[in-house]
């Protein structure tokens, strides 16, 4: 589906590969995990060298600095009410209990939202950094949509986002249960919650570049099946971003402007047609 816009109707053939795009090899191999960690790493030298994601990237950390101060002020300032109303602060010296609760459903609801929230808030830019990193690249352009069709592209990026938002919380959700029923397998669940996130970041940053070349959510899952450690790689080290301090305001630009070089490649090696 994607090589038609390549191809213009003449006979099917490969895109070439163009300038700031890895080169992949048709198959997976056994250095897929590191070149998939290798994305994020180039999509940031990418962004200080181009201008136009320089400025995206700065709005969208100024956007995902404020998300982050108002769901800080949110959890101090409701948090404490919220589980008074649940369970009532004790007296006595058992009231270290209902504080640790206090301490750790803040902390466990501070990194749902901050995973979570810009992701949801930012998915209307998401094509926008798509197009400027396509540009950068010297990729050729997606057909022009319109601005009812960049209307429609917006709010399918947020509706798409937050159905896989919600897949992530089920599975991690099912993951806390499980452990909660078999703790002595912690460290195996420890490990799928890992890798699923990691699968899920890949999918997230993946499906826009897919989406604006007309592409389906079955391609971005074909991809994650047969280039699983590809996928690995890449969601690991964007969900590593995550805990770094400042890195993470621009977590969201870096891991677009990544998922179009890896969709580059993609289609530049025949992973996607």
């Amino acid at each position: 589906m994607l090589a038609r816009v390549y191809n213009n109707g003449g006979e099917r053939r490969l895109p070439s590969s163009m300038e700031d795009t890895p080169q992949l090899p048709p198959r997976g191999g056994a250095l897929d995990l590191l070149r998939g960690a290798t994305y994020p790493f180039r999509a940031a030298a990418l962004v200080l060298r181009v201008p136009r994601l320089r400025r995206l990237a700065a709005l969208c950390a100024g956007i995902t600095l404020l998300i982050f101060a108002v769901w800080a002020w949110a959890l101090w300032t409701f948090l404490p009410g919220f589980l008074g109303a649940v369970w009532p602060h004790p007296d006595g010296a058992v009231g270290w209990l209902w504080e640790l609760t206090l301490v750790i459903s803040g902390a466990l609801a501070w990194l749902v939202g901050a995973a979570t929230l810009p992701l949801l808030a930012l998915a209307p830019l998401e094509d926008t950094l798509v197009a400027a990193t396509e540009s950068a690249v010297g990729a050729p352009p997606a057909p022009p949509s319109g601005i009812a069709g960049v209307a429609r592209q917006a709010l399918s990026a947020l509706g798409r986002t937050a159905v896989r938002v919600m897949l992530l919380l089920a599975g991690q959700a099912l993951l806390l249960v499980l452990q909660l029923l078999v703790p002595a397998a912690g460290p195996v669940w420890a490990t799928a919650g890992v890798v699923w996130t990691a699968l899920f970041a890949c999918a997230e940053y993946l499906d826009p570049p897919v989406a604006r070349r007309g592409g389906s959510f079955a391609e971005v899952r074909q991809v994650l099946a047969r280039r699983t450690s590809l996928a690995l790689g890449f969601g690991l080290v964007v969900t590593a971003l995550l805990w770094v301090p400042l890195l993470n305001l621009f977590l969201l630009p870096l891991a677009v402007v990544a998922g179009t070089l890896l969709h580059r490649s993609l289609v530049s090696a025949g992973s996607l047609s």
